[in-house]
């Protein structure tokens, strides 16, 4: 389950790695396949995401260079990278 400071860090990621792109929460949207309000509501924390979701933004987000080193053994972290 995804608690909401896990929310709140993934929230994060998405961002960073959105903005070191260069993309607009469109462009994600466009390249996730999902709405625009739906990537506007993670972004902000607004709701628990579901997974299909999340693996859809990351998918796009890796395909264009981003990386992401996630850390669960001391609690929930993720490092966000640009890898062009």
């Amino acid at each position: 389950m995804i608690t909401i400071s896990d929310t709140l860090i993934l929230s994060a990621a998405i961002r960073a790695a959105r903005g070191a792109l260069g993309w607009s929460q469109q462009d994600l949207a466009d390249k996730a396949e999902v709405s625009l309000p739906t990537v506007a509501r993670l972004e902000a924390a607004l709701s628990s995401p579901k997974l299909e979701t999340v693996s859809r933004m990351i998918g796009a987000l890796e395909k264009a260079g981003v990386g992401f080193d996630w850390t669960v053994s001391n609690g929930f972290g993720i490092k966000v990278t640009l890898r062009r």
